[in-house]
């Protein structure tokens, strides 16, 4: 086996010192390939594939016995993928293939079980790549976005007061009297902006958790839900690589000076005068919807406000159809009309009441804003995401460390959602806080001071902005997803549930028979829905 024409010396018992300062002759061209290739595969640089100095002299006739010539170890990848950090304009984990993965996912592992789904991409696989998962995502984002809006409705009703509360719950129990009758707040518009404010910086917060947790999206095949944490063209920072951190407020002046983080990755105050031009048509919009909303639904009956309110379904029909040049069915026609037709049914009131000609009258013009709202959102959406593509190029996708791509969107598409989130909502408060001061309920406030100091006004007032928050960005993830018509037609069963629930199941017949047939039509309108789908799906 150990013949002598095997080795360098024709003695093979020679001691290893004579090995070591043995100056024979040089290896072979064979060997020094494999032994200086070993690391070439690596990406190294000219001064790594070269042996070092001596070590020819030194090991002339060495034999390795381990192959070095496989795989880098995971050291030795991460620091090759940040030897030049700015060779991408979005950090998405920076590198979800090498550091944020597993060591053994490194080396061509296969998962198998709830491993494949969590580490492999299985889920952002299953939610977005299979008719079953794609269905199961809609109805979470469904259900998701038609009970917070249920849930925000309630708080607001707590918080704004009209005399619904009191003519109507004060002789049932002894809590509403107390919500009604002391902690009552009837300034819509101040309600609002400070709604406004608070949804913003949850905002803030959700994209920084969404970058905290990256590995895990990115490993699970989320990847397209991760906020982008620096700009589309990243300025030349050299200064942030050298050195150590400074702590808290060396982030600070990173996020001030050099624009990075905040919602959209360009820092706290970005603000770039072309996108807030393109975003600018959807915040007045979504400012008028919301301001509109909220004074029909602070000065009117519950049932009057979703009889001001009913012509939203069909207006969608109207906005989307000459708008977004969207070709709808017939038995989508029908089913969203038949929908609105019994819940207008079942929301006629059965006594005279009292009704105010400006309640009814915000609530018909809200009903404008509130169908026009997501045909808009769409079309601002799709804007933003050729912005972000230069013409003939194609949507670059995540890098995936599996064998499966990822589904879950591409980058241009993540950024142009979260910068949508960001130039809607900041524009927002900008145009609403001058209305604000300009009517006059902020000096009202300030000379009736009772409501200031009462520990549950102030945290109705943050759960209803949580709400605010979870509705505004369900709400563009639904539209992005499925369809405006879709968004607009969650009134039907919102007002379906509401009603019944704020008259304490205390309803007469047709109102019953009303709300029946509502949910009926709910049904139809889901069957619909689901067939027009399959139906584009065959025609792509």
């Amino acid at each position: 086996m150990f013949s002598p024409r095997n080795t360098e010396s024709p003695n093979p018992f020679r001691p290893a010192l004579q090995y070591l300062v043995s100056t024979g002759r040089p290896r072979s061209n064979h060997r020094q390939s494999r032994s200086s290739g070993s690391l070439d595969s690596d990406g190294e640089g000219e001064r790594s594939r070269m042996p070092p100095s001596g070590y020819n002299e030194l090991h002339p006739a060495s034999i390795p016995l381990i192959n070095i010539s496989g795989s880098a170890s995971p050291a030795r990848r991460q620091s090759d993928s940040t030897l030049n950090p700015d060779t991408d304009d979005d950090d998405w984990g920076d590198n979800p293939s090498s550091a944020q993965q597993p060591f053994f996912m490194q080396d061509g592992a296969k998962y198998t079980g709830w491993r494949l789904f969590v580490y492999g991409g299985g889920a952002g696989q299953f939610f977005f790549n299979t008719p079953l998962g794609w269905q199961l995502y809609i109805g979470i984002l469904v259900l998701w976005l038609g009970g917070c809006q249920i849930s925000l409705a309630i708080m607001n009703r707590i918080i704004l007061w009209s005399g619904y509360l009191q003519e109507n719950y004060t002789s049932h129990t002894n809590l509403i009297p107390l919500i009604a009758g002391v902690y009552k707040f009837p300034y819509p518009l101040t309600t609002t902006l400070i709604e406004m404010l608070i949804a913003h910086g949850c905002l803030l917060l959700s994209a920084y958790i969404t970058r905290w947790v990256s590995p895990c999206l990115n490993s699970s095949g989320f990847s397209g839900g991760v906020a982008p944490s620096r700009p589309l063209q990243s300025p030349s920072a050299a200064g942030f690589h050298e050195g150590k951190d400074a702590g808290f407020w060396d982030h600070v002046s990173r996020w001030t000076a050099y624009k990075t983080g905040g919602i959209a990755g360009g820092g706290l105050f970005e603000f770039d005068l072309q996108i807030a031009k393109l975003v600018l048509p959807c915040a007045v919009i979504f400012v008028a919807k919301v301001v509109l909303s909220n004074l029909s639904f602070a000065y009117a009956q519950l049932q009057i406000y979703i009889l001001a309110r009913i012509a939203i379904v069909p207006l969608a029909l109207f906005f989307t159809y000459f708008l977004g040049g969207t070709q709808h069915s017939v038995s989508t026609i029908a089913s969203a009309l038949t929908a609105t037709l019994t819940l207008a049914i079942a929301t006629v009131p059965q006594t005279s009441i009292q009704v105010t000609w400006e309640s009814v009258a915000s609530g018909v013009f809200s009903s404008i804003f509130v169908a026009l709202y997501p045909v808009q959102l769409q079309r601002t959406y799709k804007s933003l995401v050729a912005s972000l593509v230069p013409q003939g190029d194609l949507l670059g996708s995540f890098p995936s460390s599996n064998t499966s791509p990822d589904f879950s969107g591409s980058r241009e598409e993540a950024r142009a959602y979260w910068r949508l989130l960001h130039y809607t909502s900041l524009l927002s408060i900008l145009i609403f806080t001058p209305i604000v001061i300009l009517s006059g309920e902020l000096a009202i406030i300030w000379r009736n001071r009772y409501i200031l100091d009462v520990f549950f006004h102030w945290l109705m007032v943050l759960c209803s902005g949580t709400g605010s928050w979870a509705v505004f960005w369900a709400t563009m993830a639904l539209t992005r997803a499925t369809s405006p018509l879709t968004t607009a037609f969650l009134f039907v069963p919102r007002a379906a549930f509401l009603l019944p629930v704020m008259a304490r199941f205390r309803m007469p017949a047709y109102a019953w028979v009303g709300i029946l047939m509502s949910w009926m039509s709910c049904a139809w309108f889901l069957i619909a829905r689901r067939r027009d789908g399959r139906e584009l799906g065959r025609l792509r």
